[in-house]
């Protein structure tokens, strides 16, 4: 079993010259990622924090935006 880390990401269009979300979906899953969600201008993708970085980094019109996960502070009240 690996320790791979699997992280998401947003993806973002930012302009309208650059390839359409069907084409980047595409990439993305050549390269072994998977989009968990696709709308016109941006996708949710998943996978290994290596691939996502490869692929990402040469998309033209495209911004990369990490996804933050935050835990739920515990507020019930503790006795004693």
């Amino acid at each position: 079993m690996s320790d791979m880390v699997m992280q998401q990401v947003i993806l973002r269009k930012n302009s309208p010259t650059g390839p359409s979300s069907n084409e980047t979906a595409e990439k993305i899953g050549r390269a072994g990622a998977t989009v968990v969600d696709q709308k016109a201008s941006s996708l949710l993708i998943e996978g290994d924090e290596e691939t996502i970085r490869s692929v990402t980094k040469s998309l033209n019109g495209w911004i990369t935006i990490p996804m933050k996960r935050y835990s739920v502070p515990d507020t019930r009240k503790k006795a004693g």
